[in-house]
């Protein structure tokens, strides 16, 4: 069976890949997508498992379900207890954790070179055979629960929560990736097992090595362990349209916080679609570095801010920019007025090409450097095969960024900087 398996292995390509290595790309039979990348500079490995689960994979009843799952999976199989699992991690000097993201969930470990086999059946049986005993659903349900019910009082999270609901509406990026402490105690170990029949399948599946292994052992090892995984039929995903929004609103939230935290958000393109390294730069020039507008103007020049800085999360779907502050109640509409001003800059003036060359600068400074640890080479490498962008997107982004120019970067603000929610988090009385 396993030489059947490698025979009938599928090389899909060899690309110039992350970090100046070739990257070499293959699919197994039942369609889960291995990528590997070799490092003879190091003698650790990285293995990462993406699995193309996402939010909108959750019913609004069982919103919260892909965290709780993902928390079992670390917590015994079939065939071995959490306490096994862990012992045999350690025996070879390695670490391990679970991830949710919107678009996705993720099983990752890093491991001594020696390790990898056992970093390697270990993911396989923790996402194959998961056993959601009985006491450690309701231990990890719990624990959920709580987590959720902490984020209702965390200001940011409570911001970020109703700006992304007044972005999306009805769309599940709307919900919390964590779910409720309502749709979480709802959740049965039967829709626990349900669920993951249904979405944990190859198909949907990316595994990414990244380290000090060679490219013919990954797969050897990948097969032996996950070549027997049966492909299947997952239930059919909705699609869900993100609609533009008709208007600017306003989402107003009480938190147990001592300032007040505005965040404006703008919808904002996928990943790879146009548009989307003109408002990586806009993100750049707002928020990047010590130079950047947000933190000249709203903090040094003006001193209204104790926190303030934008984001522009990569999403498999539209996306979405947001500029956070965090202030006093008196200086609240003198922030807003700051940071419209500062848009509106934006749309009408283009970018000084001194201010543009620092962007890029620090956005693909800071890309590099966030390329650094094995653990995110290997994480990045199964994002990009998810996304659908491929082992060499590393070198597009590169050269997507370089191309922008001032005219560029004007029109994207005068297309996505226009309408936006405005999410504001006051101070319980």
């Amino acid at each position: 069976m396993r030489a059947a398996l490698l025979m009938s292995l599928a090389v899909l390509a060899v690309a110039p890949g992350a970090w100046g290595q070739d990257v070499a790309c293959s699919t197994l039979p039942n369609g889960l997508r291995l990528v590997v990348r070799q490092d003879h500079g190091t003698d650790l490995v990285a293995v990462d498992l993406l699995l193309d689960v996402s939010v909108l994979d959750e019913q609004p009843s069982q919103s919260g379900i892909r965290y709780l799952v993902q928390r079992l999976l670390l917590r015994g199989t079939e065939s071995q207890s959490g306490d096994d699992m862990a012992a045999a991690l350690s025996a070879v000097g390695g670490v391990a954790d679970t991830a949710v993201g919107l678009d996705y969930v993720e099983m990752y470990a890093l491991v001594p070179a020696d390790g990898f086999d056992v970093a390697v059946a270990l993911i396989a049986d923790a996402v194959r055979h998961p056993a959601f005993a009985p006491h450690e659903v309701e231990k990890e349900r719990e624990a959920a629960i709580e987590a959720a019910r902490g984020a209702r009082d965390d200001a940011f999270q409570e911001g970020y929560l109703a700006l992304r609901g007044g972005l999306y509406g009805e769309h599940p990026y709307a919900r919390a990736t964590f779910g409720s402490p309502e749709t979480l105690s709802a959740i049965s170990r039967q829709n626990l097992l349900e669920f993951h029949q249904g979405c944990y399948r190859p198909e949907r599946a990316v595994l990414a090595v990244s380290g000090a292994v060679q490219e013919s052992r990954a797969r050897r090892v990948v097969v032996r362990e996950f070549g027997t995984w049966q492909a299947g039929s997952s239930p059919a995903r909705r699609h869900w349209p993100v609609l533009p929004l008709a208007q600017s609103e306003i989402q107003a939230r009480e938190a147990p916080t001592g300032q007040v935290h505005l965040m404006f958000g703008f919808q904002a393109p996928a990943a790879g679609e146009p548009g989307y390294y003109a408002v990586q730069l806009l993100d750049s020039i707002l928020s990047g570095g010590s130079a950047a507008r947000l933190q000249r103007v709203l903090r040094e020049d003006l001193g209204l801010v104790y926190n303030v800085s934008s984001f522009y999360p990569t999403l498999a779907r539209p996306s979405h920019l947001v500029i956070y502050a965090a202030t006093d109640v008196r200086s609240v509409d003198a922030v807003k007025a700051a940071i419209v001003d500062l848009l509106r800059r934006l749309r009408e003036e283009p970018v000084e090409p001194s201010e543009l060359a620092r962007a890029k600068r620090y956005l693909l400074g800071s890309y590099a450097l966030g390329h650094q640890r094995l653990r995110d080479q290997a994480y990045s490498l199964a994002w990009y095969e998810v996304l659908g962008l491929g082992p060499g997107f590393e070198q597009q982004y590169r050269a997507g960024i370089e191309a922008v120019t001032a005219e560029d970067l004007q029109g994207a603000a005068q297309q996505f900087l226009g309408r936006f929610v405005l999410a504001v988090v006051f101070p319980r009385a």
